[in-house]
């Protein structure tokens, strides 16, 4: 574990001034207990390996390799991580001079008027993380200056991937009501077994056609490419119980074939479901 606490790296970006409090980048080896941040403080996470839960807002979320999520001010969340593959965090915590008067620029203002989102990085957090740890382990001159550089890269990629995808909780996303997206995300992570374009369009209240453009839209995916990437999140998971054999786990996603399973999860991965597998139990 490395941990560097009350560090107080002033950095400003957007005409906001930041202060990193503490680093932590260290595998989670037991579950972290809820709790929450004060006024003017952000908690960004980056999972680069691993898998476990995340209690957030009253939901529960799938952790697995490259997951940000932000926790703003009062966001009670909690984490539980699978022993069998234990997340590796990377942990920025953060506290803004705000007092109501400021004029930001339009992307830190994005920033923080998110108080808690949840997806997959897009933006290639992992080398900026690792960059800023390093500084801070070599501690060379000017490696306090260079910190503050690498944090202000970190908040405008992440405020990046909220502007860039459309996988998000909280408030109300433009163009598309919280109640549209609630029923997208929950459909796709309790039915993606069964899932059909024509069921959701029904449930939405819209075309086949229109809801195709609104998961493009907000998605960037496919009503097709959305279920596949729904699936095979649940397998990967599923796959972690040696009860289950390749043919439980491919009837359990509603495959029509564990060869039909087997080619798609070899495809969406890059290894076969056999080969996940055993490389998941010899990390025991």
């Amino acid at each position: 574990m490395i941990f560097y606490n009350n560090i107080d790296i002033e950095f400003i970006t957007g005409n906001c001034k930041f202060h990193a409090i503490n680093l932590v980048c260290s595998p989670i080896m037991h579950n972290i207990p809820f709790h929450s941040h004060g006024k003017n403080c952000y908690e960004i996470h980056y999972i680069s390996e691993g898998d476990g839960i995340l209690n957030a807002g009253g939901k529960k979320y799938a952790i697995t390799p490259n997951t940000l999520f932000v926790t703003g001010p009062l966001v009670s969340h909690s984490q539980i991580t699978d022993l069998n593959s234990p997340m590796f965090e990377w942990c920025v915590y953060l506290r803004t001079d705000e007092s109501g008067t400021e004029k930001y620029s339009d992307i830190i203002s994005r920033f923080l008027s998110e108080k808690f989102w949840i997806g997959q990085d897009g933006q290639g957090l992992l080398p900026l993380f690792q960059k800023l740890f390093s500084e801070f382990e070599d501690r060379f001159d000017g490696y306090l200056d260079m910190a503050g550089l690498l944090l202000a890269q970190i908040v405008v990629s992440v405020t990046r991937n909220y502007i860039e995808s459309a996988v998000r909780t909280g408030e109300m996303s433009a163009g598309i009501s919280e109640r549209t997206s609630i029923i997208i995300e929950e459909y796709f992570l309790y039915e993606y077994r069964t899932a059909s374009l024509g069921e959701l369009s029904k449930r939405l209240g819209f075309s086949e056609r229109q809801t195709q453009r609104i998961i493009k839209k907000f998605y960037g995916s496919s009503f097709g490419e959305k279920k596949n990437e729904a699936r095979m999140s649940a397998a990967a998971i599923l796959l972690e119980d040696e009860a289950l054999s390749l043919a439980d786990v491919s009837e359990r996603l509603g495959c029509s074939s564990q060869e039909h399973f087997t080619s798609a999860f070899k495809k969406y991965y890059g290894i076969s479901p056999g080969r996940y597998r055993k490389n998941k139990l010899q990390k025991l």
